[in-house]
C-alpha cells in the first residue's frame, strides 16, 4: 500500500513541475470531482478542462475551482459522452485551444438494472460510457499527449473502473450485440480497457495508461442512476452498512491525483528528464516504480487498486496476450468508432 503520508507528499510537490494541462471527463461529481479539486489545491496554475452534461449545475464548482486556484485556467465543456460524434466535437474544441495535454482522467459511466439501452449509434448507452467513449477520448487526443511539449511533463491517461479485475470475454461478440446482460457488459467493459491499454502502451510510448480500481466510495452515483425509491433505499438502508469500509471522498481524490502525477507510473519510452518527465520524483519505500500489466517495471500499462498498489496481471490476461487479444479488442474498437461517426 501507498501510504497516505507518502500521497501527500507526492502531491505537495506538484509545484515544482511544469505547467500542468489536464482534461477530467465526468469531473464534476464523485471520483472526478475530488480529484479536480486536490489538482487546484496543488498544481501551479493549471489549465483543466472539464466535459459534463450540466454546466449551469457544474458552475458553483467551476467557481470553488477558480478560488482554490486564483491563476488556473478551468473551462467547461457540455457534452452527453455516450455519443462518439460528442466526444469528437470535445476533442476538437480542445486540440483548437492546446498544442498538448499532459493528463487525462475518465469517470463516466453509472448503474443501470434494465437491459440494453442502445443510442443513436448503436452501442449500449452505459457500456458507451465505461468503454467506447473513453477510447475515443484517447485515440482523438493521443497527438496531443504525444506532442513534444508534453514531455515537460506526465504525458497519462487513467480510466477508473475495474483494473485487476478481468474477466473472460466473448471475442465474437464484443460489442455485445447478441449476448447482452448486465454481467457480461461489465466483464467486457473492464477487460476490454484493460487489453486496449496494454496495446496503446506498446504503439504509443510516451504515454502511461492506467486502469485504475477505486474501491468502495461514497459517491452519488445512485442518486444519478435511479429514481428516488431506489436510491434512497441505497442511501439510507444499506450504505450505513457499507461506509465502514469505504474510502473518504476527499483521500479518494487525493490518491487519484497521485496516480496522475507520479513518476511511480511512467510511460514505456521516459523523457529526457525523466524526473520531471515522468511526474513527481519518487523516494525508496513504498513509493517505487511499478510493474506493469506485462510483469516489466514501468511498462506503461497499469492496473491499480485505491491504495495505489500494482494488481496482479491475472491469467486471463497472460492468456490474452498469448492469442494477440489487445490488437484484436482494439482493431474491433477502431471499427466501431467507424461505424458509430458514419451513422
Amino acid at each position: 500500500m501507498v501510504s497516505l503520508k507518502t500521497v501527500q507528499t507526492s502531491n505537495a510537490g506538484i509545484r515544482a513541475l511544469p505547467k500542468i494541462t489536464a482534461l477530467f471527463v465526468g469531473g464534476t461529481s464523485g471520483i472526478g470531482q475530488s480529484t479536480l479539486r486536490q489538482l487546484a489545491r496543488h498544481a501551479d496554475s493549471p489549465t483543466a478542462y472539464i466535459v459534463g452534461r450540466n454546466e449551469a449545475r457544474a458552475s458553483p464548482f467551476l467557481s470553488e475551482l477558480r478560488q482554490l486556484s486564483p491563476k488556473g485556467r478551468f473551462h467547461f465543456i457540455e457534452a452527453d459522452v455516450s455519443l462518439l460524434r460528442n466526444v469528437d466535437a470535445a476533442c476538437k474544441q480542445i486540440a483548437q485551444q492546446e498544442k498538448h495535454l499532459n493528463l487525462l482522467f475518465m469517470t463516466p459511466g453509472g448503474i443501470s438494472l434494465g437491459g440494453r439501452n442502445e443510442t443513436t449509434e448503436g452501442m449500449d448507452y452505459l457500456f458507451a460510457l465505461r468503454y467506447y467513449s473513453r477510447m475515443r477520448f484517447i485515440q482523438n487526443l493521443l497527438p496531443l499527449l504525444e506532442s513534444p511539449s508534453s514531455s515537460s511533463g506526465p504525458s497519462r491517461v487513467i480510466s477508473v473502473y475495474g483494473g485487476g479485475f478481468e474477466f473472460s470475454i466473448n471475442p465474437s461478440d464484443l460489442d455485445l450485440k447478441h449476448n447482452f446482460s448486465l454481467l457480461n457488459a461489465y466483464k467486457h467493459s473492464i477487460t476490454m480497457t484493460s487489453l486496449s491499454m496494454e496495446h496503446l502502451a506498446t504503439t504509443h510510448p510516451a504515454v502511461s495508461f492506467i486502469h485504475a480500481y477505486p474501491g468502495l466510495v461514497g459517491t452519488n452515483i445512485y442518486t444519478n442512476s435511479f429514481p428516488a425509491p431506489i436510491s434512497t433505499f441505497y442511501n439510507y438502508a444499506m450504505w450505513p452498512f457499507m461506509w465502514p469500509f469505504s474510502v473518504n471522498l476527499r483521500e479518494s481524490g487525493e490518491r487519484h491525483l497521485y496516480h496522475l502525477t507520479s513518476a511511480r507510473y511512467p510511460a514505456k519510452q521516459g523523457s529526457a528528464d525523466p524526473a520531471l518527465g515522468q511526474g513527481v520524483p519518487f523516494e525508496t519505500g513504498d513509493d517505487e516504480e511499478a510493474n506493469g500489466t506485462t510483469g516489466e517495471t514501468g511498462s506503461g500499462a497499469y492496473l491499480l487498486n485505491w491504495k495505489g498498489d500494482v494488481r496482479p496481471s491475472g491469467k486471463i490476461l497472460a492468456q490474452y496476450r498469448e492469442e494477440g487479444m489487445p490488437e484484436l479488442v482494439w482493431r474491433h474498437t477502431e471499427a466501431m468508432f467507424d461505424e458509430a461517426v458514419a451513422r
